[in-house]
């Protein structure tokens, strides 16, 4: 099987997405990984003035992980925005799965100060992450994981313009990405609550593999407010979509949009409140041909096994029209408990429906957003690109695990040393019992305590292979500066299923 990989670095701000495509026929819409955005190296540009939402400028690294159980040989082409060679080709083995390659942007000394892209080889399945960060600022930082394939139709769930909150005003980038081997023409359908259609961006074309970054703020005609969007081909061809949200100066959630629906949604961390500020608003938006009743959106939540608290559940209390989105919000919803954690599972029975999650700690700019897993989508086995546990730079994360299985998961841990890790990181831990529907945390952030991973020494860093006895798994991480007091340097992607 050979596998190409095309990463895009749009211009002017050093845009930089990356788009995994397995096999070659991806670029024709039948299958792959794509990622976007990611953004270039900050020496590119002099200002952000180009892009309305944000006035950082913003820089990229990404990781790419062998999901395969093979030897995966890679090669990385580059190439300026006009086609041309950007910088010469790289070849790099994957020997093992779960092993990692990370490539930062802001270092590589051979691209130019400019923007490009560039078309990965492979001989095996990839994953792969892309981390955004405004480098040497008040830090915004903003993660995603690669998505399976490109469509004609992309759904997201929310898209802001000039929204007031706490933090300052909330305004959407929305990142389009021809996924298709010819020209495509596309627009972006906006609807209001009820459902009903309010503004279509005029067209846009994109050559094969190009991107389109649509600025709400650079959209005068554009009316404020909260909305759901429709990205939809109007040629032939197929795209792939997500969106930036930035809220204030600083808070940065990226998400993926969605190319299909399902009637359950699992969630692995559901936050209400907690001490530290972090509060987890999950939004439905309803892709079914007719609105959803009251009580047609069931969230059963059930609380994580080291928090002493109980489960509970609830149901929406508004009609939901077609296209619109329904806000589980533990900030503003008190008959939700406080200071409660927890998985919980989403039933849209009879409806077709989306599902992502916002991650909030109120009193900072600290924000993260990620996919809600379908009901149906887990394996035995999830690979996890990267972990870092107290390094000295102050990054760290946490890997909640969620079982979607019917009946209690065993779960075992290979903590895989990533190069250059110190001694000692590669460590297997386990197995633990995780019951239907409930998660396992690995906080890579404390030394000691519930969900801490003691055996696992700090400043270590790598990968992981999570296999199950046969139940169902996924899995997201939590990625965060701990040195960091000011800005946003929280977020948070999903891990890969593996065979």
């Amino acid at each position: 099987m050979n596998i190409r990989i095309r990463l895009l670095l749009p211009a002017l701000l050093g845009l930089f997405a990356l788009t995994l495509l397995v096999p070659v026929a991806a670029l024709a819409g039948d299958g792959g990984l794509f990622l976007a955005p990611l953004f270039g190296s900050a020496d590119a540009v002099s200002a952000a003035s180009s892009y309305g939402s944000s006035a950082k400028i913003l820089s990229s690294n990404y990781t790419l992980v062998n999901v395969a159980p093979s030897t995966n040989q890679v090669q990385v082409h580059y190439y300026q925005p006009n086609g041309t060679q950007w910088r010469s080709s790289e070849t790099m083995t994957l020997h093992t799965q779960g092993a990692q390659i990370i490539r930062r942007q802001y270092d590589d000394t051979m691209l130019a100060s400019h923007s490009g892209s560039a078309v990965v080889a492979a001989t095996a399945e990839l994953g792969a992450v892309g981390q955004i960060q405004a480098r040497g600022q008040t830090p915004s930082s903003g993660a995603y994981s690669a998505p399976t394939r490109g469509t004609g139709s992309i759904n997201v769930p929310l898209v802001m313009k000039g929204v007031k909150t706490q933090s300052g005003s909330a305004n959407s980038q929305v990142v389009v990405q021809n996924t298709s081997n010819s020209a495509t023409t596309f627009v972006i359908k906006l609807f209001d609550a009820k459902g009903s259609p309010v503004y279509t961006s005029a067209p846009a074309t994109l050559n094969s593999g190009a991107f389109f970054m649509y600025d709400v703020r650079d959209d005068a005609a554009m009316p404020d407010g909260v909305y759901s969007a429709v990205v939809a081909v109007q040629t032939a061809g197929t795209i792939w979509a997500n969106s930036n949200l930035f809220i204030g100066s600083h808070s940065l959630q990226t998400f993926n949009g969605f190319s299909t629906s399902a009637q359950t949604w699992m969630v692995p961390l559901f936050a209400s409140r907690l001490g530290n500020g972090l509060s987890t608003p999950i939004s439905v938006q309803n892709l079914s041909s007719t609105t959803i009743p009251v009580g047609g959106i069931k969230l059963t939540c059930k609380a994580d096994p080291t928090s002493g608290k109980t489960g509970f559940s609830t149901s929406n209390t508004s009609p939901v029209g077609q296209h619109s989105s329904y806000f589980f919000n533990p900030v503003t919803d008190t008959t939700i408990p406080a200071n409660w954690y927890g998985a919980c599972s989403i039933d849209t029975s009879g409806y077709a429906s989306v599902t992502f999650v916002q991650m909030r700690f109120l009193g900072s700019d600290r924000a993260a957003a990620f996919e809600a897993f379908p009901g149906n989508s887990g394996k035995a086995k999830v690979i996890v690109p990267i972990f870092m546990k107290r390094l000295s730079n102050g990054f760290a994360t946490a890997v909640t695990i969620q079982n979607l299985g019917t009946a209690s998961a065993s779960v075992n841990i290979a903590y895989q040393a990533g190069d250059g890790a110190p001694a000692g990181c590669s460590v297997n831990v386990g197995p633990f019992t995780v019951a239907s529907g409930e998660s396992l945390i690995q906080n890579h952030r404390v030394a000691t305590g519930p969900n801490s991973v003691p055996v696992l020494p700090d400043n270590c860093f790598g990968s992981m292979v999570i296999t199950s006895n046969g139940q169902p798994i996924q899995a997201f991480v939590q990625i965060d500066d701990l040195d960091q007091s000011t800005g946003d340097p929280f977020m948070a992607h999903n891990a890969f299923p593996a065979d």
